[in-house]
């Protein structure tokens, strides 16, 4: 070749358009998926849902958390309860040996000295007044709260304080003097106890609130052994009526089911049935959502309903936790040793559930969409027990403090990472390559939000989730009842609009792979709750092919 030849410039080759497609991936409103594979999971679904709550709509950021009280020792919050009356709001919170009222920011303790702080509680009313009974795991003696008239320990022959009968049993029986009782539930107003490490249920009188306890002993009743854990009044009708039934569960996970009115009448009382499930995660890990009963096991969320009706083998798709069955057997497994508790929200819309116990970096409970059955994280809520009052909910710590929940944009006065992975997206090109060139989110958010989206991709089944982003500028608490400060806040304010579409524009992606997974993350770092609900992913994609 001469040297004119070699040096001669070349035509460049033709450019080619970009074939770019687009698509909108919706808002995990089925929250956390683990039980589909990752190749076909079905629209709606998410990896990780970390401070994001599931709605019927899309998924919302949750609120922060304030310390409401501390208590005089740093040691964990193990069990909580209220007294709920017309004109009395009480809630109690309750350490290892110590018991104390919360229901105002400054604690005052009520019993010391104390063997258990797993507690329970039960309330009835009857023609003296408001009255409930406490009793925890350990069997102390039964303490009783009077709406209006304080505490009094149950401590036979002394007649309480507040001159209502004490509790005893037989002589000679574990419970003579009132003690070894370690559950007790009030159900077609009486109240019946369990004794403690046995299978025998105790009771008291029609709306009788001391006097002596009758036995049932129900060990020919069960067969696979153990001891009473709980019990729990379960009505299929969601009231309270003639269908409610006395669930008495052991141990082991054995649930026994009594009809009637009177015990010591066996032509109004009697045994409905005997059904299995997985022993249940403590003494207050069941609750009641309208007209079934929950119950938390090793095994998952378990409705009693289903319970009845199912074998076993069957009872794996009738969990309600069946989408999060990996994440549930690795908190078992790691965090056994505590005590759990599930708690309804109604105003929040959701069930809450802790996982006790955990490592610093590793503290957070379950948030349940009772509705849909979506799951969320909540981490940086370090819950080992939930508590109410009015429409507010609490939990306590590991640290011996009470926590507000959903209040402000801090977590105790600390910002907060709010990350979520949606659900594997194959950009309708199975087993291709695709690169994922941009994406818009959009969101239902308040016209003041200073939230600052950050949004990003994984790719090929691995979850690898950037740094988060800085989070916006704070604009101070919002001019509405609850956020607003006194004598600052503009009350006369036209109410706020409702929440407008807002969307972070084309941002470049740039990741190839065969699969991708959207990730959405926000910063939160701000005085008011915030007030932003994701609603979808829109994304441009382009098809490379396929790499052999």
């Amino acid at each position: 070749m001469s040297a004119h030849a070699a040096y001669r410039r070349q035509p460049v080759p033709q450019q080619y358009a970009q074939v770019l497609k687009a698509i909108t991936i919706p808002a995990p409103t089925r929250g956390i998926i683990q039980h589909e594979n990752d190749a076909y999971m079905g629209p709606g679904s998410c990896v990780v849902s970390d401070n994001w709550f599931p709605t019927m709509k899309g998924v919302r950021l949750r609120g922060g958390c304030i310390r409401w009280c501390v208590l005089p020792d740093a040691v964990p919050v193990i069990s909580a309860f209220e007294f709920i009356d017309a004109n009395v709001r009480k809630m109690f919170a309750a350490q290892e040996t110590k018991l104390f009222d919360v229901s105002a920011s400054t604690p005052a303790l009520v019993k010391s000295g104390q063997t258990s702080g797993n507690y329970c509680a039960s309330q009835m009313a009857n023609l003296e007044g408001s009255w409930m009974l406490v009793v925890n795991d350990g069997g102390d003696p039964v303490l009783r709260f009077k709406a209006g008239g304080g505490w009094t320990p149950l401590l036979p022959p002394a007649v309480p304080g507040d001159g209502a009968t004490a509790i005893t049993g037989p002589v000679g029986s574990p419970v003579e003097f009132g003690a070894n009782l370690t559950y007790v539930c009030k159900y077609r107003s009486r109240f019946y106890f369990i004794e403690k490490n046995s299978m025998n249920l105790w009771y008291l009188g029609t709306d009788s609130i001391g006097g002596l306890l009758t036995k049932i002993p129900l060990s020919g009743a069960a067969t696979h052994g153990g001891y009473l854990l709980f019990l729990a009044s379960w009505s299929i009708d969601a009231g309270d009526g003639i269908d409610d039934k006395l669930v008495a569960v052991t141990s082991l996970g054995e649930a026994l089911i009594f009809t009637g009115n009177n015990p010591a009448d066996p032509l109004t009382w009697r045994q409905e049935g005997r059904y299995q499930i997985a022993p249940p995660m403590g003494m207050n890990a069941h609750d009641n959502v309208g007209g079934e009963l929950v119950i938390l096991t090793t095994e998952g969320i378990v409705p009693l309903s289903q319970a009845i009706t199912k074998s076993a083998g069957e009872m794996e798709m009738a969990m309600l936790s069946r989408a999060i069955k990996r994440m549930w057997r690795e908190e078992v497994a790691d965090k056994r040793t505590w005590p759990w508790t599930i708690k309804r929200w109604d105003e929040y819309g959701g069930s809450f559930i802790t996982f006790p116990g955990g490592r610093p970096g590793k503290r957070y409970c379950l948030a349940m969409n009772t509705a849909t059955g979506a799951f969320g994280r909540a981490v940086g809520w370090d819950a080992m027990c939930f508590l109410r009052m009015g429409a507010d909910m609490f939990f306590g710590t590991q640290d011996g403090i009470i926590m507000q929940m959903d209040r402000t944009g801090y977590d105790d006065g600390v910002p907060y990472v709010c990350t979520l992975v949606g659900g594997w997206e194959m950009f309708q090109a199975r087993s291709q390559t695709v690169t994922w060139r941009q994406a818009r989110a959009v969101f239902t958010s308040g016209a003041s939000e200073p939230f600052q989206p950050q949004l990003d991709a994984t790719t090929d089944y691995v979850v690898v989730i950037p740094p988060p982003p800085q989070p916006g500028p704070d604009p101070g608490p919002q001019d509405v009842w609850d956020q607003g400060e006194w004598d600052d806040a503009q009350w006369d304010q036209p109410s706020l609009a409702r929440p407008a579409n807002r969307n972070t524009l084309w941002v470049s992606i740039g990741k190839t792979g065969f699969s991708h997974a959207p990730i959405v993350q926000v910063t939160v770092a701000q005085q008011a709750r915030p007030e932003v609900e994701l609603v979808a992913i829109a994304a441009t994609f382009e098809i490379d092919g396929v790499n052999v």
